[in-house]
């Protein structure tokens, strides 16, 4: 993807910096895809078949080797794993390949061309004029977040859901292992400090609390990318935040 290193930023961090010098667009929930040597890729394998009306497009239009994110509008990351959508799929190219430009060469000429194909299936990015209204934006649709890119650096702000949840028992890895929470799901240890904690709590005799971010639930029914963020200890049915 981008030549540098993409960063998470929380909302409640990213509504205190200045961006005024950034780029701020809207991050759909989709999946990368690369359009070079007149094929489709995911970074996994070729999907020149399964989207084989993108592929078209792009080559009609002899696009430059470029990348962007499939996605099904209002949907999610599984709405476009599933075969009865690709056909459905929309693709919004993020950057051309051609490192010799800088980034906002790379945009403005993205940019053009993608009003050049003038096609429902090429949407350009969606972009706001400050952080605020982009992430209004975001919380009336229910999007996953906004992506923010200048010369030097992007960061990503992701919307997400949280939870507070018993864990059950910690299953050991190589390193932090995953805790096994009350409904079935599991979550990375995220630290050996809050795996540390978790086994000091249990010692005691008292229920382990894990706070959980994530951006939605699957299909069946598991936390999408979760992620630990804190533990509380229960006693007494009193909940104490570590």
């Amino acid at each position: 993807m981008s030549n540098l290193n993409i960063q998470d930023l929380k909302p409640e961090l990213a509504v205190k910096r200045d961006f005024s010098n950034s780029q701020i667009s809207l991050k759909r929930d989709g999946t990368l895809i690369y359009f070079k040597e007149g094929k489709l890729f995911s970074p996994r394998c070729e999907r020149s078949e399964r989207f084989a009306h993108i592929l078209n497009i792009l080559k009609q239009k002899d696009m430059p080797e470029l990348y962007g994110e499939m996605y099904i509008e209002g949907g999610n990351v599984f709405d476009v794993s599933s075969s009865e959508n690709w056909k459905s799929c929309c693709f919004m190219p993020i950057d051309l390949e051609d490192k010799k430009l800088n980034y906002s060469e790379r945009q403005v000429l993205l940019n053009q061309l993608v009003k050049e194909i003038s096609n429902p299936f090429i949407t350009p990015l969606v972009k706001f004029k400050d952080f605020k209204s982009g992430w209004d934006y975001v919380k009336k649709t229910n999007g996953e977040g906004l992506v923010i890119r200048n010369e030097r650096e992007w960061i990503k702000v992701k919307a997400l859901q949280n939870t507070k949840i018993e864990i059950v028992s910690h299953e050991t890895g190589k390193d932090k292992g995953c805790f096994i929470l009350s409904n079935g799901n599991r979550v990375s240890g995220t630290s050996k400090e809050l795996v540390r904690q978790f086994n000091e709590i249990k010692k005691r005799g008292n229920k382990a609390i894990a706070e959980i971010s994530y951006p939605f639930i699957t299909p069946t029914g598991h936390y999408f990318q979760p992620r630990l963020t804190n533990l509380c200890e229960v006693t007494n049915e009193k909940m104490y935040s570590l």
